[in-house]
């Protein structure tokens, strides 16, 4: 009960100071802070983008369960799909991500053909996020064949998330890259999820590497002496 007490006491803290993850609040993070599922459905009609976005993230960060949870990825996926203003795309990019599972996989693929760049990368960052198999696929050709430079280093950042063999190829192809913003991505997504961090940024290095590795184990983690 102490222990409640004072986490509860600490979050009124940082809401009060302005501390977030990420740098942005995070809305329903205490019981008495937690807001219906209606009240933030009518706030993503708003005529207001702003609160429109406001409501995507918000739907995000917060834990429904069964009919609710459905009823949270449709409402996503039609900002997603119809808003007009991209900052709120983005954002059902975003909170789609962090909902997960197969269904928000296929929502955001559909994503990936957004007019906005921006849109695009935030679709890339949520596709990482849900640590599908299943978004595999729309990264990787998202990284070879998108036109923006952009988008192209968020698929690859999205992909390192990935101990997919298919996401490590589709990285070490990326190492060719004519841009030098997308080598860069690729490199750094593939020391990450391999824990190789001493292999340079050259495509022949890590196709040795991952052939001696049989594609690569996961980040190798750090152990205390009295583990």
């Amino acid at each position: 009960m102490r222990a409640w007490v004072v986490a509860s006491l600490v979050g009124v803290f940082l809401i009060q100071t302005g501390c977030s993850t990420a740098g942005r609040q995070l809305p329903g993070l205490f019981p008495w802070q937690r807001e219906p599922l209606d009240r933030l459905a009518k706030q993503a009609e708003s005529a207001d983008p702003d609160r429109r976005r406001e409501a995507a993230l918000a739907l995000g960060h917060k834990r429904f369960r069964g009919e609710q949870a459905e009823q949270v990825r449709e409402l996503l996926t039609t900002l997603l799909r119809s808003d007009l203003e991209p900052l709120v795309r983005s954002a059902a990019a975003v909170s789609l991500g962090r909902l997960g599972g197969e269904p928000a996989v296929a929502a955001l693929s559909e994503g990936l053909s957004d007019a906005s760049g921006m849109v695009r990368a935030d679709v890339c960052r949520g596709l990482g996020t849900t640590g599908a198999a299943a978004a595999v696929g729309p990264l990787t050709r998202t990284l070879a064949e998108d036109t923006s430079v952009d988008v192209r280093c968020a698929a690859a950042r999205g992909l390192g998330n990935s101990q997919e063999p298919e996401a490590r190829r589709a990285l070490v192809a990326a190492l060719d890259a004519e841009r030098a913003a997308v080598r860069t991505a690729a490199w750094q997504a593939l020391r990450r999820s391999t824990g190789a961090k001493k292999l340079p940024p050259e495509r022949a290095a890590w196709e040795k590497w991952l052939a001696d590795e049989k594609g690569g184990g996961a980040p190798k983690r750090k152990r205390f002496l009295f583990w």
